[in-house]
């Protein structure tokens, strides 16, 4: 859940528990989706779009797939806002431009093998960057909220 007060972002969902993977990649969100889908056990299906409202009074729209099971959750989200009011480019995490995707993993059990889902991923002409990422050391992580 967030909450926008005083023009400041509070996240109450914490992101410690969750791995995330930032992908680039020139597929768009449902044709990134269905290649997971094909190359691995998860079933991301489409569900609302994430919609985002920043301080900066800036409102986006980002593509949301999810995957989820009684302990586990797995999330692909857009990095690239699909549609906002000034009718411009938005990102979810502006220092990450780079980045086409987020790809959140919340695993309780500790069985999905991350390194395995980055080395099919890589074997794929379509993934041209794919690579955990640091929050610590990310600017604009304020942003990234998953509930």
């Amino acid at each position: 859940m967030v909450h926008i007060k005083k023009k400041r972002l509070i996240i109450t969902t914490p992101l410690e528990d969750a791995t995330l993977l930032g992908m680039a990649s020139t597929l768009k969100a449902y044709q990134l989706a269905w290649l997971i889908n094909k190359t691995t056990a998860l079933k991301l299906a489409k569900v609302a779009d994430l919609h985002t409202e920043l301080p900066s009074l800036v409102v986006s729209y980002n593509n949301h797939f999810l995957f989820a099971t009684e302990h586990c959750t797995y999330r692909l989200i857009q990095n690239k806002s699909i549609m906002s009011k000034e009718r411009t480019i938005n990102y979810l995490v502006p220092s990450l431009k780079y980045i086409d995707f987020f790809f959140s993993i919340r695993d309780f059990t500790q069985t999905f093998d991350i390194d395995a889902f980055c080395s099919v991923m890589r074997t794929t002409d379509k993934i041209t960057y794919i690579a955990t990422l640091d929050l610590k050391v990310c600017k604009n992580k304020e942003h990234l909220f998953f509930d």
